[in-house]
């Protein structure tokens, strides 16, 4: 069997990439980012001073043996020389968990990110426990006694997924409650208002009741097609009066104390080990609710790790389940994405092509296959993989729900083993769609 491509569908992902070429070019996708806020820019700062004023040996030599631990023996010489590299990644993300955790005074802080440059800082990556490339995470700390009024503003359709999760703790999370963007009450011209409170709705449209466990509000923005689709534009009040002064560098470390504390148990020994290491070689299980995380009640996923010659593959085979959403994004073996805007780690439903039977058809490899649903590995020859499946429908459909299936191949035979119609891509296709994801991910972190 050989390649046999699609006419209608190449012409289309053709144009496509034309398209968005010729946007580049013209400069149509420098509009400042919603996420380039003042507020951000002073979190970004204050987490960046923090950093630098404390080292947290203690804390990162216990997650380097823990998440050692949770790899398991032997561990290669290419998951040992990144290993270091996940740890300061967690450790930043648990001192930006903490520099947003004042539920007297909340912002909006968005986090669990790759480094970027911008207001005159080097902000430091912070990316830990399978961070999804499609996602703005943003958080909003909560008091369950507090009356809070969070208002958003979409740009044209607005994301394929957004969900606001009410949680009990930044790291092990725990919803109290969602509110999901299929409920979402958005008015004609793209504004909504959520109220949030210890008290019933008593009628109120887009309203999540607190209780005395609230901490944090965990907003997810998943992007399907980057280059045109943006995040809401957030803000925050809280209707309350203060009772005390803005907490001081001295809580905020103790604060990112215990965050990297509780991720030993959390990201190391749980989703690492438990969820991860746990499993064979080059498979996934079938997907489960990721309510048993205490993560996103609403999605379903699976984890798996891979280990990978350069002359090998593995293909995945995905069923949607008639979800609106689904990713399947690779990480490194300590699960931190790996230049995200500007390697194809990850592709979703919107940036892939279906086969003809409406599933679809990934090869997961160190080198180009040549194929269009390429998931790269970054060069690296082990890693980890949590595919997700988010906009799930209420009921199944006739084709069956999310499900996932694993090959281990050898690429040279590949062409046996694509299904007809298999979308190709030749080097200059592959160059613009790759240009196309660094220009949709620049669109986040655009500042004018």
């Amino acid at each position: 069997m050989s390649f046999r491509s699609n006419q209608t569908r190449s012409n289309k992902a053709a144009k496509t990439l034309t398209l968005i070429a010729g946007l580049m070019l013209a400069g149509l996708t420098s509009a400042a980012s919603v996420l380039a806020t003042p507020e951000q820019q002073a979190l970004d700062a204050k987490a960046i001073q923090i950093k630098k004023n404390n080292l947290f040996l203690l804390q990162r030599g216990q997650l380097a043996a823990a998440y050692s631990a949770a790899h398991g023996a032997p561990i290669s010489s290419e998951a040992s020389a990144s290993l270091n590299h996940a740890i300061d990644e967690l450790v930043f993300s648990a001192i930006q968990k903490a520099v947003n955790n004042d539920p007297l005074y909340p912002k909006i802080y968005w986090l669990n990110a790759p480094p970027r440059d911008w207001f005159g800082l080097k902000v430091p990556g912070g990316r830990y426990s399978f961070d999804n490339p499609d996602n703005i995470y943003r958080t909003i700390p909560i008091n369950g006694d507090s009356r809070y009024v969070i208002r958003g503003q979409r740009r044209g359709a607005g994301p394929t997924d957004v969900t606001f999760s009410l949680i009990s703790n930044p790291n092990y999370q725990q919803s109290i409650a969602v509110l999901d963007g299929q409920d979402l009450v958005v008015a004609a011209d793209g504004s909504y208002t959520i109220t949030i409170d210890n008290q019933p709705a008593n009628g109120r449209v887009n309203h999540i009741q607190s209780t005395a466990d609230a901490r944090q509000l965990f907003v997810r923005n998943n992007l399907g097609d980057w280059t045109a689709e943006a995040a809401d534009a957030l803000s925050v009040t809280r209707l309350d009066t203060p009772s005390r002064p803005v907490r001081g560098d001295a809580d905020i470390v103790a604060d990112a104390r215990t965050n990297l504390n509780e991720s030993t148990v959390a990201y190391a020994i749980g989703t690492l080990g438990v969820k991860t290491y746990a499993n064979p070689v080059n498979t996934l299980p079938q997907p489960s609710s990721s309510a048993t995380l205490g993560t996103l009640v609403t999605q379903a996923s699976t984890f798996g790790h891979f280990r990978l010659a350069d002359d090998e593959a593995l293909l995945v085979k995905v069923n949607t389940g008639g979800a609106g959403y689904f990713v399947l994004p690779v990480t490194d073996p300590w699960t931190v994405s790996v230049d995200p805007d500007r390697r194809q780690v990850s592709l979703n439903n919107v940036q892939a092509v279906a086969d003809a039977d409406g599933s679809y058809t990934f090869v997961v490899s160190p080198r180009d296959p040549g194929v269009f649903n390429w998931v790269e590995t970054a060069g690296l020859h082990e890693g980890t993989l949590m595919p997700r499946w988010q906009k799930l429908p209420a009921s199944t459909p006739a084709t069956g729900g999310p499900a996932i299936s694993t090959k281990l191949l050898k690429l040279a035979d590949l062409p046996y083993y694509l299904p007809a119609g298999t979308r190709t891509v030749t080097p200059a296709e592959r160059q613009q769609q790759l240009q196309a994801r660094t220009a949709g991910y620049d669109q986040r972190v655009a500042t004018d």
